[in-house]
């Protein structure tokens, strides 16, 4: 006995003092990169490792009966240091709706986390009482039991909504995060915690939801699974316009929504034709629908910008058929600003009065909203552009297959020129920052226009030589730019 007294104290002496010191090296270097285990190294060290050899020295070398009241003192305050080190580690590795910072951490539901903490304390509790101070948890429990029935039904919401936490969290039908709907609600989960479900609605309001409510009801999930989302909008046109032409315009306004996915592509489809009206459906896709509202709001933009350049006119009411077309309207109401642009443009007024009223009969007004790609680099010009309201951006990919800024464009600026060329596609893209209104004349117009006025042809080569010159400058300059960094 003498002996194993004296290995105890020699150990004692000795492996405390070491284990000390190597806790306190591994603590500072943890706390100095922020890793959360350093607050559970450190009630290791100050909290379990203290009472730990005080009950070995208790035990061991003063020879103390384990049911002396110092040695029971002494192993109720390490089982309470234990539990507060222990939930530490808990909170370290478990990260309930939180961003992981280490691979070793795992996200979890908050009533899981919750009831790994309370399962900690309650177990160790419980064997204090029973191997420590001896409590007959038998009797506690059968006494627990009497009342069991009167607790179970003042507390019956509660544990209903307990019971159904617990279901939603092992069936797992949404997590933090993820966009639900429940009845008319629908939100971003916040919390998911033993009562009830916190939701965040559009308008930024939080709602609190049961679980035992959720329990009963059906719930839409928009990003379980797959992150990809299917919005339906309807539009109505006249019922004379050609049904090609309106499918084709409605998908490129689907298309030149940035956050509409290209693939799968957007579907229109005629789903009703009378009289007067024709509806069609469109069915696009998204990743985000945390921002399915402003997705929608940009397409329904385009829609409008894109049915005015193309002329779709609304279904005009039988009451109402005496009305202007409204082609005819826009016409007869645009001839006299395309010719004050044409006048007020440097390059154009070098031709006569005459040419320029020609060039008006066959220029065409269209229109743009903002956000919209009017030309993209690598097709072919669709016309010359003359800019009368607004504001637009041009860009050239570069070597990096990025994008560089070249220029803003104004009032009476022009771009499209590479539609002189014909075959050659065009070196820009040009992207609407204002509402646009802008002139448009074909090729072949301003290809004659130029066969007709060798002033005119001269000032335009000239023109295009400029842009493709700003086009390489800002090109090379941007790649120079991001190689330097």
């Amino acid at each position: 006995m003498e002996q194993q007294s004296l290995i105890w104290g020699l150990a004692l002496m000795l492996g405390y003092p070491l284990l000390n010191i190597g806790l306190g090296e591994i603590i500072i270097r943890l706390r100095s990169k922020n890793n959360p285990l350093f607050l559970s190294l450190k009630n290791l060290r100050f909290l379990v490792f203290p009472p730990l050899i005080t009950l070995l020295v208790m035990l061991y070398l003063l020879k103390l009966n384990d049911q002396n009241i110092w040695v029971q003192g002494t192993e109720s305050v390490l089982g309470g240091a234990v539990i507060i080190t222990i939930i530490t580690l808990l909170n370290a590795i478990f990260m309930p709706g939180q961003k992981r910072q280490y691979s070793w951490q795992i996200d979890v539901p908050n009533l899981l986390f919750q009831f790994a903490r309370v399962s900690v304390a309650l177990g160790i509790f419980a064997y204090l009482l029973a191997m420590v101070w001896q409590v007959d948890l038998t009797e506690l429990f059968t006494a627990l039991g009497v009342g069991s029935l009167v607790i179970a039904l003042a507390l019956q919401d509660t544990l209903s909504n307990l019971v159904s936490g617990f279901l939603l969290i092992f069936e797992s039908p949404f997590k933090v995060g993820d966009w639900v709907r429940i009845k008319d609600l629908e939100g971003e989960v916040l919390e998911i915690n033993w009562r009830a479900v916190r939701i965040k609605t559009r308008e930024r309001d939080v709602v609190i939801i049961p679980n035992g409510v959720l329990g009963k009801d059906t719930i839409y999930n928009y990003t379980l699974l797959d992150p990809l989302h299917a919005d339906r909008l309807t539009f109505t046109f006249s019922s004379d316009a050609p049904p090609n032409k309106v499918i084709q315009v409605l998908k490129s306004a689907a298309n030149d929504a940035e956050e509409i996915l290209s693939t799968p592509e957007p579907l229109v489809r005629p789903i009703d034709f009378s009289d007067y009206v024709a509806k069609y459906e469109v069915k696009y896709y998204i990743e985000d629908f945390n921002q399915s509202e402003e997705i929608q709001g940009q397409f329904v933009t385009n829609v409008y910008y894109a049915a005015k350049r193309n002329h779709l006119a609304d279904p005009v009411p039988v009451e109402k058929h005496f009305l202007m077309p409204y082609k005819i309207l826009e016409k007869s109401n645009n001839r006299q600003d395309i010719l004050e642009t044409l006048n007020e443009s440097p390059i154009f007024n070098i031709l006569g009065h005459e040419m320029l009223s020609s060039l008006a009969q066959q220029a065409q007004i269209n229109y743009y909203g903002v956000g919209e790609v009017i030309i993209h680099a690598g097709e072919l010009d669709q016309g010359l552009c003359i800019l009368m309201v607004g504001q637009v951006m041009l860009s050239a990919p570069g070597g990096d297959q990025k994008f560089h800024t070249i220029t803003y464009l104004e009032r009476n600026d022009i771009f499209g020129e590479m539609a002189l060329l014909r075959d050659e596609p065009s070196l820009v893209s040009v992207k609407v920052l204002q509402d646009v209104t802008l002139l448009m004349l074909d090729g072949e117009t301003i290809f004659s226009a130029a066969q007709q006025n060798s002033a005119f042809s001269l000032a335009m080569n000239q023109f295009i030589e400029e842009r493709k010159n700003a086009v390489q400058r800002a090109v090379v300059s941007n790649t120079l730019a991001i190689d330097s960094l």
